[in-house]
């Protein structure tokens, strides 16, 4: 048979079924009133006896020391006293203990204290009852009576006890919780904001992206127009001395031309520079969302820490707990994910800028060779070998920067396309994000119900 403690908690204490486990020969009720006979002139110093070993105790306050609190604590106890031995049976005597716990409770009194003095009032009732009856053998028939009885008194003050203690757990287990929330809530706020952020900033580098390849595009037109002159120019040049002058109106246009180009190339630089730093900011961001991804796996751990101290009831948390570890892992995976794709984007908009700055170079060296040719036309119109000489050697460079600016559209495409990658990364996290919210909010309900 279990023991009556496993009943603390679950509503007043069952004096029935106190009595069916105690009273085995079912005769306690009458040899309580029976023990009663003997001992009830001395009911004051028995109450004493509990009243003044209670306030012995450390954990009892200077006020409630008083003699006077501890003839009123008696002269309660007599009426507990006076119940349980005439009406063991009836519930009411149980009431005063039920009080005494709970003010106990309040006053920061343990247990052990209360256990001690009902000790003390057991060994009160013994004493009075070798004073009061001369026949030894129904003082040892009467002994086991008052050790069960007080047994029972003994389980029900643990009974009371355990249920406060209860109920302090289930409040203290829902403010917890609900710190825990605001915890939560908070990392995960914290993640979809700077998520949003993220993304947005990554949109906006995409359109910077892609308007630059536009750029590229009009570069790399500028680019084979010149080449196209140069070529028509070295034409023009074996010809007569009017092909001469068409050629010198050629290379002009030419360096008009090969002047918006070193315009452009100048905005490709500044365009290519500013894509840069916009993946700076990214990477920065990222160092932050792994940040949080170590916060978040720290307070999974926690979580999981006061799941196993919480036993059975943890169970559940531990799961979610779990959950919550391997969505941060997943976030710290694809954050690293993202590490990797920003810095083959970074290393491309390096190879960009420097791209760039080649074919800004090489725009300058056109428009200085454009101005020699143009000065040679017109100081030595016969050197018609030696211009055409030029001019093919400026077409190559032409046809160079325009293999140059091919490369630099290709790698702007794949720029352009991994922040996509990256965009729609964010986009997941945020899912996840949201995910983890949200089951985070189920099992808190669950753990506070």
């Amino acid at each position: 048979m279990s023991t009556l403690v496993e009943q603390a908690g679950k509503g007043n204490y069952d004096i029935a079924r106190g009595l069916r486990f105690y009273n085995e020969n079912g005769e306690l009720p009458a040899d309580a009133r029976r023990i009663w006979a003997f001992v009830k002139e001395d009911e004051h110093d028995i109450a004493l006896a509990f009243a003044r070993r209670y306030a012995a105790s450390s954990e009892v306050c200077p006020e409630d020391k008083s003699p006077e609190r501890i003839e009123a604590l008696a002269r309660d106890l007599m009426i507990c006293l006076r119940g349980r031995f005439e009406n063991l049976g009836r519930p009411e005597w149980t009431g005063f203990i039920g009080d005494t716990v709970n003010r106990a409770a309040q006053r920061d009194i343990t247990l052990s204290t209360i256990l001690a003095a009902v000790s003390a009032e057991t060994e009160a009732i013994f004493a009075s009852l070798r004073r009061r009856c001369d026949d030894e053998a129904t003082i040892v028939s009467l002994a086991r009576a008052i050790s069960e009885i007080q047994a029972i008194a003994t389980d029900c003050y643990v009974h009371h006890s355990l249920a406060i203690s209860r109920r302090e757990a289930e409040e203290m287990q829902k403010e917890q919780a609900a710190r825990f929330n605001e915890q939560v809530m908070g990392v995960v706020q914290d993640c979809t904001s700077d998520s949003d952020k993220l993304r947005q900033q990554s949109t906006r580098t995409a359109a910077a992206a892609r308007g630059m390849l536009g750029k590229t595009s009009e570069v790399a037109a500028a680019a084979e127009q010149s080449a196209t002159a140069m070529r028509e120019a070295a034409q023009t040049a074996a010809g007569l001395i009017r092909a001469i002058e068409d050629a010198r109106t050629e290379v002009e246009g030419a360096a008009k031309v090969a002047s918006r180009a070193g315009e452009e190339a100048r905005d490709a630089v500044e365009m290519s520079q500013a894509l840069s730093g916009h993946v700076e900011a990214i990477e920065s961001i990222l160092g932050l969302i792994r940040d949080i991804a170590g916060q978040t796996n720290l307070l999974a751990l926690n979580a999981t820490i006061e799941a196993a101290r919480a036993g059975d009831a943890g169970r559940g948390f531990a799961v979610v707990a779990q959950e919550v570890k391997s969505l941060a892992s997943q976030t710290a995976r694809a954050t690293d994910d993202i590490t990797a794709k920003i810095s083959a984007i970074t290393a491309a908009t390096r190879q960009t800028v420097d791209s760039n700055a080649s074919i800004q170079a090489t725009v300058e060296e056109v428009q200085v060779s454009a101005d020699r040719i143009r000065t040679a036309m017109e100081q030595q119109a016969q050197t018609v070998t030696t211009i055409t000489a030029a001019v093919d050697e400026t077409a190559l460079a032409a046809d160079s920067m325009s293999s140059t600016i091919a490369t630099i559209r290709a790698d702007t495409e794949q720029v352009a396309h991994d922040i996509d990658g990256v965009e729609q990364g964010f986009g997941r996290f945020s899912d996840q994000i949201a995910r983890f919210r949200d089951t985070t909010r189920a099992f808190l309900s669950r753990f506070a119900a």
